[in-house]
């Protein structure tokens, strides 16, 4: 049984959800997988041309495997135009069409979708496949405006349709599936973490440190931070990673940028964080985001302020995760997070359960069975 995956992100990136889910059902669902790299789903924006940390070699993670071929699919950035589009099926797209058709036409193969396109619609309706299904990380047309966003909308509506499973990161992107007309499993798998990469369990630090790693976009909610940072002079705010707007003026002195690293540099500035910081905005873009970095920093023991946004809005009960908004009483909550102790065992059970292999069990099961 082989896997034609039309992947939301490039293999030779970050490893992120897909990278794992590959990794979790070659071997025990699959034998070999074809990685589709994402083709252009958008038209060009500003934000393109502005200001974006360079990728360098040291960030990539890791070699292909050999049970993984990737391709790479050249596309004009025209995919939300009617007709004009058409220009990729003729200029890049004819070549690999006849290649895919005549690859599945030899074996059992499914069709798995990370981010809809046209190309992506196009093989799950032209080429033969034991099952089709699709894993939702993200709520890709709210990523997009006008016709893009129209153009996403339409493009994961003629995917569900299609698909006998469909996996989602977030219950609120479940409910949203669940709008378009199909009738496929719709499932919930989490986002999770690769645990073995993290090291032994320990206290969180004790550096005065409330700190960030991830990307810094429009989600980003400055106001918040800058109002923590004033209220904490005496703590640093490190922010950590990419940048794709421009800053804000006016910066206080104790909030420290850092540019984008690698996973394993990641994990080290976490340990030096006394409280780990999620400040994003709550908007339809982040309703429906489960993010990782929660997982990353509760497995470290550390201490998490987030806002209420997406899978987060749930997890306040949780040990160490408190809500934060503008307004609070940033010192007792300072007092409060440097008084806390994790509980070993409350770790060792979190990162057991929230393992990106743990997670992605009940999707080898159902994917086997069919």
């Amino acid at each position: 049984m082989n896997l034609l995956f039309f992947a939301p992100v490039p293999y030779q990136s970050y490893w992120q959800r897909p990278h794992f889910m590959a990794q979790a059902l070659l071997g025990g669902v699959y034998e070999k997988l074809i990685w589709i790299d994402p083709t252009i789903t958008r038209l060009p924006q500003i934000s393109d041309f502005i200001y974006f940390s360079k990728k360098s070699s040291d960030l990539i993670e890791g070699k292909v495997p050999p049970q993984i071929e990737v391709k790479k699919i050249r596309s004009l950035p025209i995919e939300p135009l009617p007709l004009i589009n058409r220009l990729n099926d003729i200029l890049f797209w004819e070549n690999i069409k006849t290649e895919l058709r005549t690859l599945l036409a030899d074996g059992e193969w499914d069709i798995g979708v990370g981010r809809p396109s046209r190309i992506a619609v196009w093989a799950v309706n032209a080429l033969p496949a034991r099952s089709v299904f699709m894993d939702v990380m993200d709520d890709f047309p709210a990523f997009y405006r006008g016709l893009s966003k129209v153009s996403m909308k339409n493009s994961t509506r003629r995917v569900a349709a299609k698909c006998d499973y469909i996996f989602c990161s977030d219950s609120t992107l479940s409910s949203k599936i669940s709008q378009y007309e199909n009738t496929a499993d719709i499932s919930l798998v989490p986002n999770g973490y690769d645990m073995k990469r993290l090291p032994a369990i320990s206290q969180a630090a004790s550096n005065n440190i409330i700190g960030f790693v991830g990307t810094i976009a429009s989600w980003f909610d400055w106001e918040l931070v800058i109002e923590l940072a004033l209220a904490l002079p005496a703590q640093q705010v490190r922010l950590i990673g990419p940048r794709m707007e421009n800053l804000p003026s006016n910066l206080p002195p104790n909030i420290e940028l850092l540019p984008a690293c690698s996973v394993e540099q990641a994990i080290e500035h976490c340990r030096n964080f006394t409280v780990g910081l999620i400040p994003f905005k709550m908007n339809e873009l982040t309703d429906s985001v489960d993010p990782i970095k929660y997982y990353e920093l509760r497995a470290l023991g550390i201490p998490v302020w987030s806002t209420a946004f997406g899978s987060m809005k749930h997890r306040f009960f949780e040990p160490n995760v408190k809500q934060i908004r503008k307004g609070m009483d940033w010192g007792a909550l300072w007092e409060e997070a440097t008084r806390s102790k994790i509980e070993f065992e409350d770790i060792k059970s979190f990162r057991s359960e929230n393992d990106w292999s743990k997670r992605f069990q009940s999707m080898a099961d159902r994917l086997s069975a069919k």
